[in-house]
Formats: structure tokens, sequence, C-alpha cells
């Protein structure tokens, strides 16, 4: 039996930011499923007028990109902080960053992956050491064939990890020089086809859900041999986690209340209901328990999961 991450360390569990993308829309909020009151906290934000798109979350910060202008820049909708990076032309197929830009350690890695036929070589990796660099470094790599359309990136301890739509995984070391893109050969990653990723306490996740509301079916956890990813291995045991899933970012918190909070999963719906699900687990079961909805604050929001302990 395989179960979460042991940690000493207490959090607050984060709040849903519900960012509206809609161009000129300068009214978000905040929901916080766990306290009912206050529900639903109203916030403007004059630097968010026009459309954007959350590409990535983390550390208490957004990674936003201007529809209007194509340009990238971090938000703390907490303290109301705004970051531009350098401009870079190309798309997006993922993105990630390594810690809160206000950090010496903070790096983005935008990668983008062309698949097809005839395109599936075009992949290239562009890294930006945030404040210490003023324009991207790009490195471009031939994929293997048994590598597939890459769905989700994420850093951890430095290391950028990939996964394909088959829950394969490759990882990129921008601190090492020469070819640093590295495809795990195993066959135990094969048709896992998971819908979240995320790391807690050094450890990579991933979720795979069902159906068209987007149920929980089984949580995993990377197993790693000699340092190396090895498998997927599922989670039986959640110890006392909670899990907050999400379309542009998922994290983990430990210690919360334990009758409220621990061995539930609160799911971030991607649609415009706003809408978050949340289940209880039982030794790898997962089954709906409720439903928090903001549907009354207004339709087209993007929800994102946004870490209070890391303000």
């Amino acid at each position: 039996m395989t179960s979460f991450a042991k940690s000493n360390t207490k959090n607050q569990p984060p709040l849903l930011f519900l960012l509206g993308e809609l161009n000129g829309e300068t009214k978000h909020a905040f929901l916080d499923p766990v306290n009912q009151s206050p529900f639903l906290s109203e916030a403007e934000f004059t630097e968010l007028q026009f459309q954007v798109e959350c590409l990535s979350s983390g550390h208490g910060w957004l990674l936003l990109l201007s529809r209007q202008t194509s340009s990238l820049f971090f938000f703390n909708p907490f303290t109301r902080q705004k970051i531009d990076l350098p401009y870079r032309s190309s798309g997006f197929t993922a993105v990630a960053f390594s810690a809160p830009p206000t950090s010496p350690d903070c790096v983005v890695f935008a990668i983008q992956h062309q698949y097809g036929i005839h395109c599936r070589t075009n992949f290239h990796v562009d890294v930006l050491r945030v404040g210490q660099e003023k324009c991207w470094n790009r490195y471009p790599y031939r994929v293997g064939k048994d590598f597939g359309v890459l769905m989700h990136a994420i850093c951890n301890d430095g290391i950028l990890y990939c996964m394909d739509s088959c829950g394969r995984i490759a990882t990129f070391d921008a601190n090492k020089k020469g070819d640093t893109w590295t495809e795990i050969s195993s066959k135990n990653f094969k048709q896992v086809r998971l819908s979240c990723f995320f790391k807690f306490n050094g450890e990579l996740y991933g979720v795979k859900l069902y159906g068209n509301y987007g149920a929980v079916e089984t949580v995993y956890k990377l197993k790693l041999e000699n340092g190396v990813a090895a498998a997927w291995e599922e989670v039986n045991d959640m110890r006392d986690h909670t899990m907050f899933l999400g379309p542009s970012g998922s994290c983990a918190a430990v210690g919360l209340d334990e009758k409220l909070l621990q061995k539930k999963i609160f799911l971030a719906r991607d649609d415009p209901t706003s809408k978050s699900l949340i289940f209880d687990s039982d030794e790898g079961n997962y089954k709906k328990t409720a439903t928090v909805s903001a549907s009354e604050y207004s339709w087209c929001y993007t929800s994102v999961w946004i870490e209070r302990s890391a303000v």
C-alpha cells in the first residue's frame, strides 16, 4: 500500500480564486470552500483589466498571459504585486515555474510541443531565470517516438518533469550542460492518462479523473528508483492530507481540521459553472459528498487554487 508523504508541517487550506478571463473584467472573487462564512469575498483588480489566461499557479502566485499583448507576467492576488517577464513570441503547450518570482531560485519553463506525423520533432523548452536574465534561453530537442502529446509540466528540486497523454515521463535539467532532455523508458507509465499533476513535500503525484463531471478515480505517486522516475504507484492511504485539484494548478495540505478536511479531495471544475466538488477518501475509494458553487456570483470564471501559507 502506497501512502502520502509524512509531514510535520501544518498549512492553511488554499482559497479558490475566481479569475475573470474576459476582456475588461476587473471583478474577481475569493471562494473559501471550507469556511462558509464569509462564503465569497469580491475583489477588484485594475491590474487585470485586459483579457488574461492563467497558465500556471503556485507559491501564492499566478503566471498569466495577456491576450492583448501576448506577454507573460506574475500576479499575486493577495499583495497585488505584478512582475512582468521578457517577451517571447512562441506559443505554449505547458508552463511551469520553480519558486515564487521574488525568489532568486525562480526559473520559468515554457514548453512548446507540436505533435503530429510530420512535426513531432518540433519541441523546445524556453528557460528564464527571473530577475537574473533579460531574455529567454531556448533548448530544442528531438522527441522520441514513444513520448506522446505533452499534457503537464511541473518543477521539483530544480528539475522539470513533463508528462504525456499516457502518463509517460521525461525530465529536463537547465542547470546541466549538454543534452539534458531524458525520456524515461518504463512500461509502467503507459495508459495511466492523468488529469492532474502536482508536487508535495518533494514527491510527485497524479490524479486520474473520469466521467463528464470529473469524478476522482485514482490517485498515484511517482515512484523513484535511484533518483529516476520508475513507475506510477496507486495511493490508498491519504493519511491526514487534503488535496486541492484544479485546471491551472493543484496542491496538497496536511494537518487541517480533522473532521472537515482530512482525507478529502477538493476538485475545481474546468468548466463555466465555477463549481468545486468535494470527495471523501476511504482506502482508495472516492465518493462525492458535497458541491460548492459560485455560479450565483458569475459564470465563465477560471477557478485557481492559491496557497495562503505561501504569502
